[in-house]
């Protein structure tokens, strides 16, 4: 059975530039938040203090190295 891992998940945090709600995303080497509406992209290190529930259970599906 294969494992399939979602490319990104819908937050509760708000983008600094137009108060819509982040998601996070991964790519093959990174994970990253961004803003489907303004399209801004910011770094994960930024909200992992701010890390809601939606961000902890993705973040249990991505390998450590591309965080």
């Amino acid at each position: 059975m294969p494992f399939f891992a979602a490319r990104s998940a819908q937050t509760t945090l708000l983008c600094p530039k137009c108060q819509e709600k982040l998601e996070i995303a991964r790519t093959c080497h990174e994970v990253f938040m961004r803003c489907k509406k303004c399209g801004q992209t910011y770094p994960l290190q930024d909200y992992i203090g701010q890390a809601d529930e939606a961000m902890e259970r993705f973040l249990e599906n991505v390998y450590c190295d591309r965080i």
